[in-house]
């Protein structure tokens, strides 16, 4: 739970729903052993893969067929159930003006309106419940008349670019890579410890990072010079033998501190009444 509940954040902020997190899962399941057996047995195994995993033959055999750049390709997948409504509401022409700008729709009721945009495209999910994300996300406004009115194409209510998002998965996968190795050979370790559990000011916080940051930057400095001068005497000495991919990281994390909240600050939730 400790290592899935940020992982599942970081998901659900790229606009990915659990479905696909799911499909996801179980493709990387399928990929992680085949690839130990190939260090192990030098072979594939799919019976061996469906025993691991619990994953039907015929599906690990469609996965191991797909290259992975492909299935990075594939535009027409599930979306978020926001997201659904939202595309919906930009291309239907129910739900557009004859300019085929998405319309302002009223909240509820029948024929073209925001109840029944969810009720055919939210996947169960309530109206209400729907149309708060949409207004939490920014993606959506409610106007002084009553209309709902789209802001955006998508709801993603934080700053993730498609570079951000692969960056992030290069950290996790270095990380926790690392860790897991740690915990398969540890009389090899790659990844020595941590120091933690120290309380400070939070006036002394800002001192600490600007002084963590400039130790950290001498520190990867040297050991820039230091790997720079290992691959010139390598690429000298013209090594046959396969190089090692060797990277070093240095991370520094911060306990979540819980924002107060300011009196007369909190908004009451506002409610829409259907028409009769």
């Amino acid at each position: 739970m400790q290592m899935l509940e940020p992982l599942v954040g970081f998901v659900l902020d790229s606009g990915l729903n659990t479905h696909e997190l799911h499909s996801i899962l179980r493709e990387a399941a399928v990929r992680s052993v085949a690839a130990r057996q190939m260090e192990t047995a030098r072979r594939i195994n799919i019976s061996g893969i469906a025993a691991s995993t619990g994953i039907p033959r015929a599906e690990i055999s469609r996965i191991l067929k797909t290259p992975t750049e492909s299935n990075r390709q594939i535009i027409d997948r599930q979306q978020q159930s926001t997201n659904r409504v939202l595309a919906v509401w930009h291309q239907d022409p129910r739900f557009t003006t004859p300019a085929g700008k998405p319309a302002d729709l009223k909240i509820y009721g029948r024929g073209a309106t925001f109840e029944t945009l969810v009720k055919n495209h939210g996947r169960g999910i309530p109206t209400r419940a729907v149309l708060d994300e949409l207004i939490s996300a920014g993606a959506a406004e409610v106007q002084s008349t009553g209309l709902l009115r789209v802001k955006t194409s998508i709801a993603v209510d934080r700053g993730l670019t498609p570079r951000v998002i692969r960056s992030f998965g290069e950290r996790a996968t270095e990380l926790l890579s690392t860790m897991l190795q740690n915990m398969r050979d540890p009389e090899t370790p790659k990844f020595i410890a941590s120091i933690s559990n120290a309380n400070l000011s939070p006036a002394v916080v800002p001192l600490f990072r600007k002084e963590l940051a400039n130790k950290g930057a001498d520190f990867l400095a040297d050991i820039n010079d230091s790997l720079s001068r290992e691959h010139a005497s390598a690429v000298a000495t013209r090594k046959s033998r396969r190089s090692t991919r060797v990277s070093v990281t240095i991370f520094y994390h911060e306990s979540q501190r819980t924002a107060k909240s300011k009196k007369g600050v909190a908004r009451k939730r506002r409610n829409f009444r259907r028409e009769s």
